[in-house]
């Protein structure tokens, strides 16, 4: 039998305890919440998500932007939620940064991000963010020093940094392959007492000793490997999807990347190999394929800078065995392409931070990245799992 109570005992309860404790407590979801709140008139008011970001590259510059571009709500366009969970984009408040490039180190975070390739979109003021030196480590390889330009002086203090800026959130975006430096910053985050979203392939979320660390800490951990809005992984799975429902056999597909920039400049040298593997997987694993199928970046291109081109080939046997050849190019920006879900990941991972969720989030990390805890599931299943997470709902 349901446990009666009244809407002010909820208020009450809530004002000294998490959203997760006031669920639990009265066995009630979040929504059920929300209505007790909007019932009674009570106003909310969205706290500041404050999130520290590692390496400032095109994925940082494109999200800061983001939060100033969308500020006036008048434009939702790109945008996969404009209000998620009562948090508007411009709630996304940076408030320490970390790089190793002598070209940004000491600058204010409104002014690094003119050293990247992605242009400058929306004219972002002073943040009196001071971008922090950060530990090197493997961040540098021979192949990208040159375009790095790594700052010979010591790292910063990060915890101290962390715990002074009061972050909540650290949001890794270092570029792939940087293994050690990837790690150095998920311990780094526990002793702060932060969250971790970690963008890149390194395995963080689904490896078992950090989701224990993490969850013994009463910390969120989300990744790995961020999944871009409309990248070739999305598109290709969809069209596959499309084909399956339509009785068409999938004999063998591939999608290949060709991009400029750091980021596959280090996925050429140090991470094609795992980058590799982990699309390939998200793809058919999520639609329980045995066709052969890869995915993955095949080449580097200099002068593509922040672009990046995607050739998708699927071939399949329709009605009496008819040959379907699907033969697709896709030409996008590399850093906003991964702004609007780092943005609903953001969000996500401040109401796990409300609800006491701790250790790997699967329901989020399946959402936004192509290697979570759990394995890949459908988009749809994805977006329900998230959805039932925000609002309390555990099946």
């Amino acid at each position: 039998m349901a446990k009666k109570f009244r809407d002010d005992e909820v208020l009450r309860y809530l004002e000294t305890h998490t959203y997760d404790e006031t669920m639990v407590f009265f066995s009630i979801s979040r929504m059920t919440i929300a209505r007790i709140k909007k019932r009674n008139k009570v106003k909310i008011m969205p706290e500041k998500i404050k999130v520290a970001i590692v390496g400032v590259g095109n994925a940082a510059s494109s999200l800061i932007q983001g939060i100033e571009y969308y500020k006036s709500r008048s434009n939702n366009i790109g945008l996969l939620h404009p209000t998620f969970a009562g948090y508007h984009i411009s709630d996304i408040e940076i408030v320490s940064a970390f790089d190793i490039s002598i070209k940004k180190v000491g600058k204010d975070l409104s002014e690094a991000i003119n050293e990247n390739d992605l242009e400058i979109v929306a004219k972002v003021p002073i943040l009196d963010v001071k971008i922090q030196m950060g530990n090197i480590l493997d961040g540098v390889i021979d192949q990208t020093r040159k375009l790095i330009a790594p700052a010979e002086i010591g790292s910063a203090n990060i915890i101290n940094e962390l715990k002074l800026s009061e972050t909540e959130i650290v949001l890794c975006l270092l570029p792939s392959g940087a293994d050690e430096a990837v790690k150095f910053y998920a311990e780094q985050s526990l002793q702060a007492g932060c969250a971790f979203i970690n963008a890149t392939p390194t395995k963080i979320a689904v490896d078992k000793n950090y989701a224990r660390k993490f969850h013994d800490a009463g910390l969120p951990l989300i990744g790995d490997d961020l999944q871009d809005q409309f990248g070739a992984t999305i598109v290709h799975k969809r069209i596959l999807k499309q084909m399956l429902d339509q009785g068409v056999e999938i004999k063998e597909s591939y999608a290949l990347d060709v991009g400029g920039g750091a980021e596959s400049l280090n996925t050429i040298h140090r991470s094609r190999g795992i980058k590799r593997e982990i699309k390939s997987k998200s793809v058919k694993s999520s639609l329980n394929l045995n066709a052969p199928i890869v995915a993955g970046t095949s080449d580097y291109v200099p002068h593509m800078k922040n672009s990046r081109n995607s050739m998708l080939w699927i071939v399949g046997n329709g009605f009496l065995g008819s040959e379907i050849i699907v033969d697709l190019k896709i030409q996008t920006k590399d850093g906003p392409n991964g702004g609007a879900i780092l943005a609903d990941v953001i969000r996500a991972t401040k109401i796990a931070l409300h609800q006491g969720s701790s250790g790997a989030i699967d329901e989020i990390s399946s959402y936004g990245f192509k290697n979570p805890p759990k394995g890949t599931v459908s988009i749809e299943n994805a977006h329900k799992n998230l959805a039932n997470f925000v609002l309390g709902i555990k099946e």
